[in-house]
């Protein structure tokens, strides 16, 4: 497997300074070298981890393109900066939640995102803590737990949905994220960092279940709150 160096990062940089189709097919071994490979195998790895450990599911994996698409270019040069990739299963890519890994000038990050288009995936979770906060304050606690990651996503001003005082901070956000961001170091200069990367998401798994598997929106407001015996 081909790692990352601080050679990929000067790369990085020089094509964000040097944004252009010319300079970029100039330094096109540069890039298949440096940054491609490298991702194209940590992807690979992780997905046929992914594949063998849980077989259940019917995985996919996407890796960016260093080209932009043309249609939203908005003043910017048509080269990413950096590459990323995605994993998700069983759903459609717009309608799942997902496991990501992304390499930029500035720093690595990978985790778990809770997007969606409309975001029906959000909607879909605050209707279930309606139905049943139990379930989702055990997560909240055992994330609590951990260390790796940090909660993300933008938060609305006001409140969806009014719930426990342990889940408001999730119920709030327009989208959840599951974060581990650094900037570049030993790590992700290493052959440690795919294990890294793999035990981070298989640390996740139980959210990514949780999300994957919460009943479609019709179901949970139709359903009658879930209340614990007095």
């Amino acid at each position: 497997m081909l790692i990352y160096s601080q050679e990929t990062v000067d790369f990085l940089w020089q094509l964000r300074l040097n944004n252009s189709r010319e300079w970029f097919h100039e330094h096109k071994e540069e890039f298949e070298r440096l940054m491609n490979r490298p991702t194209k195998d940590l992807a690979n790895a992780l997905f046929e981890h992914f594949r063998e450990k849980y077989p259940k599911h019917d995985w996919n994996l996407h890796v960016s393109r260093i080209y932009r698409d043309a249609r939203r270019l908005y003043g910017r040069g048509p080269m990413n900066d950096h590459l990323w990739f995605t994993l998700w299963a069983d759903l459609e890519e717009m309608a799942a939640p997902a496991f990501y890994f992304s390499f930029t000038p500035e720093y690595y990050e990978y985790g778990m995102g809770c997007w969606s288009r409309g975001n029906v995936l959000m909607d879909r979770f605050r209707a279930e803590l309606r139905r049943d906060p139990a379930r989702a304050e055990k997560l909240v606690r055992k994330f609590r737990r951990q260390s790796t990651f940090v909660l993300s996503g933008e938060k609305y001003k006001k409140h969806k949905l009014e719930t426990t005082p342990l889940l408001q901070d999730w119920a709030d956000r327009k989208y959840l994220g599951f974060e581990f961001r650094r900037e570049q170091d030993d790590l992700c200069y290493s052959d440690r960092l795919f294990p890294a990367v793999r035990d981070g998401f298989d640390a996740l798994m139980p959210y990514y279940e949780y999300f994957l598997t919460l009943p479609a929106l019709e179901e949970s407001l139709s359903a009658e709150p879930i209340r614990d015996p007095e």
